[in-house]
């Protein structure tokens, strides 16, 4: 039975019994909101900055500061179903504008935020916006600064399209009474609450519409797994855009009633160990992360950085959103034991947007099962067999592949073959998931004709565009089938495996490998159909002063002796040259555009700071203005080449 809650009448969470809890009580995510302020005004997001420095604001607050966004918006013309882009870095702004938007029924869309200091890259986010806004008939962009700058002097870039509001939250709020109330739109439970971009790993970034009811769902199932608890504490560097930070982070938070503590990206890429220093100083109890951010940490953290640091409130670190590496948790577990880092706190997990977030999850308190398997049965024949007790017989055909738990309550999974056929225990094929918290589907606008997607199949059941097996009831994740690449005689690579070894070498800047093929993966054949074979391409970033031909040598012998493996290209390259997500995922896809456009490691306008040039210019209107028309050309033309857009 669904128990509906009225507003300010159920008991304190730390007074309310699990089985109370466990039933629905809320039907939109701006429902959530005004309960949890009604009845919990006091509890708070907390925001920190690069000098550890926290700002933090009640909920009571942001409620207010979202009916505050709600009336602006309201009187421009957004009313239900509105599409809504909201590009803004982690803030207080971005929660009261997206929570704003949902009190009147419209949908938000988050955006990536391009950072600060960069004059040109922000010039560029904004036409890509605009071209984005097309996409999703949007008339509203609710952005940062750069929102202000470009009403004021960017208009030149932006080719004519009916956005009516190109502003920053406090523009907006310019006028509105410090209190006022809207009168709320109920939303159904089955209706969208907003559009997740994908991360754009596998190609453009596409709209996933989730609704009410798979996000009340998906947190609900993390919270039993996790058993998660209202005095529990929440650091995350993971910024709103992404589906871990906004769905994992905020949305989990608000429905469990644990303290949120948020950090920008940037600041993790930056000083990763700032982020062991927000656990330790609000002796927080569960993180989350991809599994490059834990190699990165091990690699990238200084001792004496560290020096005082007490991680042992950590229960949980989960670790997601790509395939996860034993020798990664490892390395970070005994590294950051010494500072209180606990047994059996790594958690591995496995999800996906277009399943709102999470699918699988490791049992909490539990070793990580690691599979070891034989790697030459893997890549020719398809199937996990087990390593006898005795070990591999040579290197080569030792792999190591982590569980990533079994599914959440609610949801089912099954490995397929190429006709979404279930296939046996420790058989290779595709990841194929049924469950409530699945998206309602793709906004159409932002599906490029041609490109492959997740496809439903019968009795809603999604394939996933993910490769793994099953053993034992626990899913192993292997790669993703587009980016796997066929070799001659038919021979798979995952190019996670590589790039683990790759990034090993000293003098490789961690984390900065992209493999891939010389053709798509749906472009190369094999050797029964005769087709042309992929080549293989390993390119990777050198540290300063490191010998690149020394090194191409010793990738060279490590790659044939670990992996029995060829490349027929490596490129070394300068920092900074592989692109990247925001959270710091390699696109391996956009490498083989970048190669085959002969761009790959040019550091073009991209790349360069442009800092200087924003503090010397008073208005960069004047400055654009000055330079005639030739510059504005220029930056139409450097802001259209981008096609990791939708």
């Amino acid at each position: 039975m669904v128990k509906q809650v009225a507003h300010g009448q159920d008991m304190p969470a730390s007074q309310t019994s699990v089985a109370q809890r466990e039933d629905r009580w809320w039907s939109s995510l701006f429902e959530l909101l005004e309960h949890r302020a009604h009845t919990s005004p006091g509890r708070s997001f907390y925001v920190r900055d690069g000098r550890g420095v926290q700002e933090f604001r009640t909920l009571s607050q942001l409620l207010a500061s979202s009916h505050r966004v709600a009336f602006a918006l309201k009187e421009r013309g957004v009313g239900p179903g509105d599409p809504v882009l909201v590009a803004q870095p982690t803030s207080f702004d971005f929660l009261s504008t997206f929570f704003g938007i949902q009190a009147l029924g419209a949908i938000p869309i988050p955006l990536n935020w391009p950072g600060k200091g960069d004059v040109f890259k922000g010039i560029s986010k904004l036409a890509r916006w605009r071209r984005i806004a097309i996409r999703y008939g949007a008339r509203v962009l609710i952005c940062g600064d750069l929102g202000s700058r470009a009403d004021q002097g960017w208009r030149g870039i932006w080719p004519p399209h009916p956005l009516e509001v190109v502003t920053d939250t406090a523009r907006l709020l310019e006028g509105v009474p410090s209190r006022v109330e809207v009168e709320p739109h109920r939303a159904s439970f089955d209706d969208v609450a907003y559009i997740q971009s994908t991360s754009g790993t596998t190609g453009p970034p596409r709209g996933v519409k989730l609704t009410h009811r798979g996000i009340y769902t998906n947190v609900e199932a993390i919270r039993k797994r996790i058993d998660a608890r209202d005095d529990d504490v929440l650091v995350s560097w993971l910024p709103p855009d992404n589906i871990m930070g906004l769905v994992g982070v905020v949305f989990f938070s608000l429905h469990c009633q644990v303290r949120p503590v948020l950090m920008h990206p940037e600041q993790f890429l930056a000083h990763p160990e700032d982020w062991f220093w927000a656990i330790s100083d609000h002796r927080a109890t569960l993180s989350l992360a991809p599994n490059f951010a834990f190699n990165y940490c091990v690699r990238r953290c200084n001792e004496s950085d560290l020096e005082g640091l007490d991680l042992s409130s950590w229960r949980i670190a989960m670790n997601g959103s790509e395939p996860v590496r034993a020798q990664h948790m490892q390395a970070f577990a005994r590294r950051f034991h010494r500072y209180g880092f606990g047994d059996h706190v790594l958690m591995p997990v496995y999800g996906l947007s277009e399943a709102t977030s999470g699918v699988t999850f490791h049992p909490r308190k539990c070793p990580i099962r690691v599979d070891g398997i034989n790697r030459r049965d893997l890549e020719w024949e398809g199937k996990a067999n087990p390593l006898p007790p005795e070990g591999a017989e040579c290197p080569y055909e030792r792999m190591h592949v982590v569980s990533v738990g079994k599914p959440l309550d609610g949801m089912e999974i099954r490995i397929v073959d190429d006709q979404a056929a279930p296939l046996a225990d420790r058989v290779l094929g595709e990841i194929a998931i049924r469950g409530p918290n699945l998206m309602s589907g793709y906004v159409e606008s932002t599906i490029r004709v041609g490109e492959p997607l997740p496809t439903e199949i019968s009795d809603g059941w999604l394939l996933t565009g993910d490769l793994g097996y099953l053993s034992d009831g626990d899913l192993f994740f292997i790669s993703r089938a587009s980016e796997k690449i066929t070799l001659e005689g038919g021979r798979v690579i995952f190019p996670e495996e590589v790039e683990f070894f790759v990034d090993a070498v000293d003098g490789v800047r961690s984390g900065s490998t992209a493999v891939f093929s010389t053709a798509p993966a749906s472009e190369s054949g094999n050797s029964e159909s005769g087709e042309e074979e992929s080549s293989l391409v390993v390119a990777f970033e050198v540290q300063a002063g490191t010998d690149s031909e020394e090194l191409i040598q010793t990738i060279t012998s490590l790659l044939k002796l670990h992996l029995d493996l060829d490349p027929q290209l490596l490129i070394d390259l300068p920092a900074r040259s592989v692109p990247k997500t925001p959270t710091g995922k390699v696109r391996r896809h956009h490498c083989r555009r970048l190669l085959q456009k002969n761009n790959l490691g040019r550091r073009g306008p991209q790349f360069l700071d442009f800092s200087q040039l924003e503090k010397n210019a008073r208005d960069l209107g004047d400055t654009l203005q000055a330079g005639g028309a030739s510059i504005v050309h220029r930056l139409k033309q450097l802001v259209t080449t981008d096609d990791n857009q939708p």
